[in-house]
């Protein structure tokens, strides 16, 4: 496959690993801690990291979305704690603005992403309405010059920081998810709630958040895009969001490859390395098998998505092979690590731990197969 990487995105990649492996001296400090260290996100913004996937015009860099997964595949060797606000800006909160939004919309929100200095949030998910979009029961009716939302969004991350966060609600209960808008939603909003945090196994710092809308007033010009049509927005924002949780899985999964093969030399069994053993030798071939090809087929989504084409078949299979692949690699590496793996702190254990939710969010690996088997089906 010719990805056609042109010497400035392999430069930003270099760059990107060179300041990953410096910013990783500070993890130990984050574990000890469970505090990161303010010279992280300081060091991100002042690269220029935020605008990454934004235009010039509105603050960023807007690199393609081969070179996009390059960097966060470099970015997600890191613990997912130490960018979580650049994750977001990369992802379909500026895809929806730039292709849906109004002028003002961009202009308002867009240059402050790519600033960093103010976060999105992406809130579909209900309590009874994960995958199945159309058992929504979050409503909106529009009164005047506003539209005022009721319901309640569940397991939704960065919440407590977003400066605005993409809301689907329903606007036409006859229309199953033909009926589904995207709204605009700013935490001053009247009627707007935001829950305690919810602590989570790992991936997230804060946890997770609960949000709820009692009678909450948005403006109208707050709407996203046309009436009805949220339904396909969120989808196309999930295609960006599945190569996101590709890259994140295995960024993650790849530092831990590269501790573990380390670990293997430097490990001394029965008077010998430890990757002198047949048995580990196989794990490590495993390992490095599929890294490589989580890595092609992760790449071949994104350039399909960069050149326009529909991707969401490929999108899934990133999605899907991606997270399951990473972890295998992080299961073998904690194995090869041995009893010295499951202390907390270590590289693999994190990395193991903070894995497991990259199966589920971003609509979950089983309706993943669900969507690739209907695609194939269906000719």
């Amino acid at each position: 496959m010719d990805f056609k990487l042109s010497d400035d995105a392999r430069a930003m990649q270099e760059m990107t690993h060179k300041m990953v492996n410096d910013l990783l001296k500070h993890e130990a400090h984050f574990h000890e801690t469970n505090e990161v260290p303010d010279v992280v996100d300081a060091t991100l913004r002042k690269a220029g990291y935020y605008g990454l996937a934004i235009p010039e015009e509105f603050g960023g860099t807007n690199v393609d979305k081969v070179t996009l997964a390059l960097i966060s595949l470099e970015l997600a060797r890191m613990p997912p704690q130490f960018w979580p606000l650049v994750r977001p800006s990369m992802g379909p909160i500026p895809h929806a603005l730039l292709r849906h939004g109004t002028a003002k919309q961009k202009e308002q929100w867009l240059p402050q992403i790519a600033a960093g200095t103010k976060a999105g949030s992406f809130a579909l998910t209900e309590p009874d309405a994960g995958s199945d979009v159309a058992a929504m029961k979050t409503t909106a009716v529009r009164k005047g010059d506003k539209w005022v939302l009721n319901g309640s969004k569940m397991l939704i991350s960065n919440a407590n920081k977003a400066g605005v966060i993409l809301v689907f609600a329903r606007t036409d209960k006859s229309k199953g998810r033909d009926g589904v808008s995207c709204f605009l939603v700013e935490p001053q909003n009247p009627g707007f709630g935001i829950s305690k945090p919810i602590p989570t196994m790992g991936w997230m710092n804060d946890g997770v958040f609960g949000l709820t809308f009692e009678n909450c007033e948005v403006p109208a010009e707050n709407l996203l895009g046309e009436e009805n049509r949220g339904f396909y927005y969120a989808l196309e924002g999930l295609n960006e969001g599945r190569i996101n949780v590709a890259c994140q899985a295995l960024g993650s999964s790849q530092i831990a490859f590269e501790h573990a093969l380390q670990y293997s030399k430097d490990r001394l069994t029965f008077g010998e390395p430890l990757s002198s053993h047949q048995a580990v030798q196989h794990m490590l071939a495993d390992m490095a098998m599929d890294q490589h090809a989580a890595r092609l087929l992760l790449l071949d989504a994104a350039s399909g998505l960069q050149n326009g084409d529909d991707v969401r078949l490929k999108c899934s299979y990133a999605k899907v092979f991606c997270t399951e692949a990473a972890s295998r690699v992080a299961d073998k590496a904690l194995q090869i690590f041995g009893g010295a793996g499951y202390i907390r702190g270590m590289i693999v254990e994190r990395v193991y731990r903070d894995l497991r939710v990259t199966r589920i969010f971003e609509g979950a690996n089983e309706i993943q197969r669900n969507m690739i088997a209907k695609q194939l089906l269906n000719g």
